[in-house]
């Protein structure tokens, strides 16, 4: 296997970014969507007729997978280490791959298959939109499990996404969106959203905890189009932002799980007028405030919110060259205005949260820069207020996270896990205790008593007016 040219440049400081890594002479030119499995430790990289797997703990090429062109969007099944990879050589659709032989196992084949699939790990299903037809793929032995027809005929079915909180599957079809019940397999309710004008419809992006979704176009054919607000709770359509997004909804729309807000890069591709990222508060669905970040016209091509240092870094669409802007979520101001990388425009960006990494993918020729954040103490939270007395521990044990903490009186605990999306994946206490020192075990399981993914997560103490934050890495 070839070896790459490392340019190691652990100096290179831009306010509080640091460029780590260089990764050059990647075999491809051009370099687009990515996907990091963490547990893997492996970035999954689209080059031309092909895609590229590194080993991130190296930085060595483990394998080039060949593929059609239109590679896309990734789904990433954690129980059975396969990696579904949209490709769309018609009739196939969906390229299979082993994740841990990196091996083509086989073709998912889907009619007229459109854009975007989701994995469902609670009952171990994919969900591929066809022409009028949600399919469900028994990932087992990835054969057709269930066919669904689009309850509205004629609106079709291009993208399809999982509400892992409210349990139930959006999808999108021209002007109308179906609400799919996946135990039930079947569709509960269509909702009207002809008033977001796109002639595709883009997945949504959600926040979790203000059961928001946001909805947008995903090819709008070099015009700019609206994003709606939708409450999944109610599934009803609340509204449309006053934004305008050119590339689609998942590459200018990043949301802030921990404080409720949703960051959209707009612009209205004058190249005199600058750039704007839109700040949007999840509880009152308003505009808190608009951050001027660049005068290209055309917006970001990837924006991307990173959970461990809570800021939003975006690259710019500027085709001479290609800059990195990186946004403190705390206070909604931006503290690196311009990090240039290299002279092609950054396709991606992909997040390693257990060791807290940054891949800029395609700065430059066949070439992946790795940056780190520094400066900041923002996902394992001090504590705020009057401090428990002994503050909140974890120590790993061989049935999962012992956790440990005191409170200084009696009082209300609240003590629970969440996952880096923001989710609520186990609740442990949510009661009135005695003063003292208290101590559990969390043994890897969520809510239902199902083990959870091999990941990241964060246990959250909030007792006698203060609040602490731990981060706690499985690793089975």
């Amino acid at each position: 296997m070839k070896k790459l040219l490392l340019v190691l440049v652990p100096l290179a400081l831009f306010a509080q970014v640091k460029i780590d890594t260089v990764i050059r002479g990647l075999p491809s030119q051009y370099l687009g969507e990515s996907f990091f499995i963490p547990e893997l430790n492996k970035l999954y990289v689209i080059g031309v007729n092909q895609f590229l797997v590194l080993d991130c703990s190296t930085y060595q090429m483990k394998a080039q997978i060949p593929a059609t062109t239109g590679l896309g969007h990734y789904s990433w099944n954690w129980r059975r280490q396969k990696l579904y990879i949209d490709c769309n050589p018609s009739p196939e659709s969906t390229l299979v791959v082993d994740a841990a032989a990196d091996s083509i196992l086989g073709w998912l084949t889907v009619p007229d298959f459109m854009f975007t699939d989701a994995y469902l790990s609670d009952v171990d299903r994919l969900y591929v939109p066809g022409n009028e037809t949600l399919y469900a793929f028994d990932c087992a032995g990835d054969t057709v499990a269930q066919r669904t027809l689009f309850p509205v005929p004629g609106h079709g079915t291009t993208t399809v996404s999982w509400d892992s909180v409210d349990s139930k599957l959006y999808v999108g079809g021209g002007a109308r969106m179906g609400v799919y019940d996946y135990v039930a397999d079947s569709f509960t309710k269509v909702m009207d959203v002809s008033s977001i004008p796109a002639h595709l419809r883009d997945a949504f992006v959600f926040n979790y905890s203000h059961h928001r979704g946001y909805l947008g176009p995903r090819q709008p054919e070099f015009s700019f189009a609206k994003v709606g607000i939708v409450d999944t709770e109610l599934d009803t359509l609340l509204g449309v932002l006053p934004v305008s997004i050119g590339y689609g909804l998942y590459c200018q729309t990043a949301v802030d799980q921990r404080d409720g807000k949703v960051y959209i890069a707009s612009t209205d591709g004058a190249l005199a007028t600058p750039d704007t990222l839109l700040i949007v508060d999840c509880a009152t669905d308003s505009v808190l405030k608009k951050v001027e970040y660049e005068h290209s016209g055309y917006g970001a091509l990837c924006v991307r919110w990173v959970p461990w240092s809570n800021r939003i870094y975006l690259s710019t669409d500027d085709w001479d060259s290609s800059h990195i802007v990186v946004l403190d979520c705390n206070t909604d101001s931006i503290i690196v205005p311009k990090l240039q990388l290299g002279h092609k425009v950054a396709l991606d960006i992909q997040l390693d949260p257990v060791r807290e990494r940054i891949f800029v993918i395609g700065a430059d020729s066949g070439t992946i820069h790795v940056l780190c954040d520094t400066g900041y103490g923002i996902a394992e939270a001090k504590p705020s207020g009057p401090r428990p007395v002994a503050g909140l521990r974890l120590q790993m044990t061989s049935g999962g996270y012992e956790v440990r903490y005191s409170v200084p009186s009696p009082c209300r605990v609240d003590l629970s896990v969440y996952d880096l999306m923001g989710r609520e994946v186990r609740r442990l206490v949510a009661e009135e205790q005695s003063a003292g020192q208290h101590c559990l075990v969390w043994n890897g399981t969520d809510r239902s008593g199902a083990e959870v993914a091999r990941g990241v997560y964060f246990v959250r103490l909030d007792a006698a007016g203060s609040a602490e934050v731990k981060k706690a890495i499985v690793t089975r």
